[in-house]
């Protein structure tokens, strides 16, 4: 059973979240933008798109990673505590603390670690302040079809190089990029985010 590598997985594709209550079910779905201006203080964009992001009642991710292993995720996210994932060895889903395991035609409930996603609901820590934060405002880039600010973030517990955000004009991230080492090997994750509040975006038990 592997449980850990879905784990790990789940944990990259969640890390641009923030614990933060869900908006009201009748709130309307985030617009598309045309243009993102300069943000007056991008310490300040950076912190809320988090924060925001956090607020979103479903979203839809793809996690791609390039390094000692190349790796293409699909998830699915919908408030409080539902997702599913699409995987090389099928479709699994979490809701809850439980994690719906499906193989062979079969479903196993396997426990989820308490405290497992929690951890990795942002790339930086909940309590990170502005002073500890550095934003560098890299210029307007169009991603995925949308226009979007770009902003290299850097924190002491953060990659050395930092952490790539792109942010669009309603102020959510979608697409964050983080560089790193594992087992002493480069890797280079990359998660865009889309599917905004869609209320088509349904997950149900197994």
């Amino acid at each position: 059973m592997r449980l850990l590598p879905a784990a790990v997985v789940l944990s990259l594709l969640l890390s641009a979240c923030e614990r933060t209550p869900a908006p009201p079910a009748g709130a309307a779905p985030l617009s598309v933008p045309t243009q993102v201006p300069p943000a007056a203080d991008p310490v300040q964009a950076v912190l809320a798109a988090s924060q925001r992001f956090g607020e979103l009642r479903s979203f839809h991710a793809t996690l791609q990673m390039q390094g000692p292993r190349t790796l293409k995720v699909a998830m699915d996210f919908v408030a409080p505590d539902r997702y599913r994932l699409e995987t090389d060895e099928g479709l699994q889903t979490i809701i809850g603390g439980t994690f719906f395991l499906q193989r062979a035609g079969e479903v196993r409930q396997v426990p989820v670690p308490p405290g497992l996603l929690a951890q990795w609901r942002s790339p930086l820590p909940a309590d990170a302040a502005p002073a500890d934060l550095q934003v560098e405002d890299l210029g307007s880039e169009r991603v995925a079809g949308q226009q979007a600010r770009k902003y290299r973030v850097r924190h002491a517990t953060a990659a050395p190089d930092g952490l790539l955000y792109w942010i669009n004009g309603d102020g959510v991230p979608v697409r964050i990029e983080r560089q790193g080492q594992t087992n002493g090997q480069a890797f280079r994750a990359t998660v865009d985010y889309t599917r905004f509040n869609d209320p088509d975006l349904r997950i149900d038990v197994p």
